[in-house]
């Protein structure tokens, strides 16, 4: 029996790879995809993370989520007051409209004639009232 590899005719294959030229017009095989470029100076080593750098991250973010919502808290707590405080503005407002028209009321020529007459008994004049002339010399007489 022979051995397999002389039944076939193949050439081993060379040493140094062939160089391979492509046409870019829609023609050829597509380039190979890219390997992995070894370094030949020194191995790739991959650098281990000191546990206090990752201890400080976890502490920096734990204090950042803490102060975002220690802010939104209050930003809600202030939110609210500044709620409240309009309501009261607006029935503030609302009472001193009404204490304005009860004053307005009050205060109408019409009704303070009424009284006068009817409770305590004034009565409106049928003649002109008299100028009332002030004499300076004895004004100052009269002022010590």
């Amino acid at each position: 029996m022979k051995p397999f590899d002389e039944d076939l005719d193949v050439a081993p294959p060379p040493s140094e790879p062939k160089e391979r030229r492509y046409v870019y017009n829609g023609g050829g095989s597509p380039p190979p995809a890219r390997e992995e470029i070894r370094r030949g100076n020194r191995p790739v080593t991959r650098r281990r993370r000191s546990p206090f750098n990752l201890i400080l991250a976890m502490v920096l973010v734990s204090i950042l989520i803490v102060l975002y919502v220690w802010n939104k808290l209050t930003v809600n707590r202030l939110a609210m007051e500044i709620n409240d405080l309009q309501m009261q503005c607006q029935k503030v407002q609302y009472s001193n409209e009404v204490l304005r028209a009860e004053v307005n009321r009050k205060s109408s020529l019409e009704r303070i004639g009424k009284i006068a007459t009817d409770k305590l008994g004034m009565t409106y004049t049928k003649t002109q009232p008299v100028p009332l002339d002030i004499d300076e010399q004895r004004l100052e007489k009269l002022q010590p």
